[in-house]
């Protein structure tokens, strides 16, 4: 893969468009001028592509020799973040910014798709990108590039994610569940209002709701195996009017995160069980909601052992590192994975001077010589599968 090197050269082009991407940041399914960019960013280089719903794009490169379709996928979409950092390419769209990276991916994968048709005498096959929109809005974007025909014919797919916690020229990978299923609950405590003076009068919401949040976090502390990850959070209350009115009604909303399915109904089915259970106790009612999100994503082994392979061969063997444990975020990569075979990989991106702010943070932002060790991974894992 000697020809790999040449990846340097693209370094200039690929962190100018990652700065247009970040000051252009759009949310999911309204990513029109991001797409327009990509669009005419692959109309010049001569990479044929078709558009996808609103906002994605299906492009390809064919070879014309006999080999494997490799599938590479990028997140488009960015988030409601204000951005608090003060540097020259900052989001020109205010209330808006890539606090997650997803300009650096889709940014790596433009210069890959550069990159390759400008070495396609070294690959066979097919190779496939895959601009994908919505990746932080549930149910995300995914689900309809799949639904329209983005796997046909695909033997492998792979995508990529900056990892602010490791140094740049590095990767991290991980066997199997590598991030949760993201799962969303809601749940109204219904009471009895009434005069905040005469408590006996009423079925006091609020207490229900307090009692409610402690008892469901003793789901995982007593009743997951403490083998099996599991999280309940509870982010947002909303109950009573008045200081001295005691509430008729409290809404909870918050997310589950698990990494095994089985644990995923466990969690489920406890929860509506306790809360079931604490309101009667006490003369109320409720109403339960459970919305399921994102699956987990499940790395394929064969594939993360490519990733393994061309990493330690392009960056060096000391630059693959293991993750210990799976992440409970959750990635609507996992869909993909679902389909066909592949893996998902974390690209270092550690600021080396100055504080390194984590992902969905408004002062998030990476070192820009990470970009050109994405297209290199990139280009290498697809030559792995289709070397010429």
């Amino acid at each position: 893969m000697d020809f790999i090197a040449g990846t340097k050269n693209y370094a200039a082009e690929v962190r100018t468009l990652r700065r247009w991407l970040h000051q252009h940041p759009e949310p999911g399914f309204s990513e029109h001028k991001t797409a327009d960019f990509i669009a005419e960013f692959l109309t010049a280089n001569a990479i044929p592509f078709r558009r996808t719903g609103e906002t994605g794009l299906i492009a390809e490169l064919k070879t014309g020799r006999t080999g494997s379709t490799v599938a590479l996928r990028a997140d488009i979409d960015a988030l409601p973040i204000v951005e608090e950092n003060e540097v020259s390419y900052k989001s020109q769209h205010q209330g808006f910014m890539h606090a997650c990276g997803h300009d650096s991916h889709t940014a790596i994968l433009m210069a890959a798709a550069k990159f390759i048709k400008d070495n396609l005498d070294q690959y066979n096959g097919k190779i496939r990108f895959l601009f994908q929109p919505a990746e932080e809005s549930p149910p995300g974007g995914a689900i309809a590039m799949i639904a329209d025909d983005a796997l046909d014919g695909v033997d492998f797919v792979y995508g990529l994610h900056c990892n602010p916690e490791i140094p740049v020229g590095s990767i991290s990978v991980i066997d199997g569940p590598m991030m949760a299923a993201a799962d969303r609950f809601l749940a109204t405590i219904i009471g009895k209002g009434g005069h905040g003076a005469s408590p006996h009068q009423t079925v006091d919401s609020v207490v229900l709701a307090a009692q409610v949040i402690n008892n469901l976090q003793a789901i995982v502390s007593r009743n997951i195996n403490p083998q099996h990850a599991a999280v309940i959070t509870v982010g947002k209350i909303n109950g009573g009017f008045r200081f001295n009115v005691i509430a008729e009604k409290v809404e909870l909303d918050g997310t589950v995160r698990t990494l095994l399915p089985e644990v995923r109904e466990q969690v489920k089915n406890r929860m509506e069980e306790i809360i079931a259970g604490t309101v009667k106790a006490h003369g109320g009612d409720y109403v339960f909601e459970y919305q399921y999100g994102y699956p987990p994503l499940i790395n394929h082994q064969q594939n993360v052992d490519v990733v393994r392979e061309v990493g330690r061969s392009l960056l060096g063997a000391e630059r693959v590192i293991e993750l210990p444990f799976a992440s409970m975020g959750g990635e609507d990569f996992s869909y993909f994975v679902d389909e066909k075979p592949g893996a998902f990989f974390r690209l270092g991106t550690r600021l080396k001077n100055g504080e390194q702010f984590p992902l969905h943070n408004p002062r998030f932002d990476i070192d820009e010589e990470a970009l050109e060790y994405g297209i290199k991974m990139f280009a290498g894992i697809v030559h792995y599968h289709n070397k010429n």
